[in-house]
């Protein structure tokens, strides 16, 4: 039989509210981001999204794995926080300097 825990239901309502959040974003925010952010951040901006792919799909590959625990597994956790820091610090510097000017 299934349990349903309160981490469980938290986990759900996270995801829901990170689904609403990313169906709401403007799509004309979303065609000028990339071209801000290579103008702002340089050619460096182009690996972004390549580096964060590669964490992702290692990150995907340890959690199938049940090597979550392990300190390759908590590395690469880190990685991907500092990534996600990374993207929405600059989401909100676009928003902020340039896309409310509008």
């Amino acid at each position: 039989m299934f349990e349903i825990h309160s981490g469980d239901i938290v986990a759900a309502a996270l995801a829901a509210a990170g689904a609403c959040l990313a169906c709401s974003i403007p799509g004309d925010f979303l065609r000028r981001f990339p071209l801000w952010a290579v103008r702002t951040y340089g050619r460096g901006a182009l690996l972004m999204p390549f580096l964060a792919m590669m964490v992702g799909t290692w990150l995907f590959r340890l959690g199938l794995a049940g090597q979550i625990d392990t300190p390759p597994g908590q590395a690469l956790l880190v990685a991907a926080a500092f990534l996600g820091t990374l993207l929405v610090s600059a989401l909100l510097r676009f928003y902020l300097k340039e896309y409310r000017k509008r």
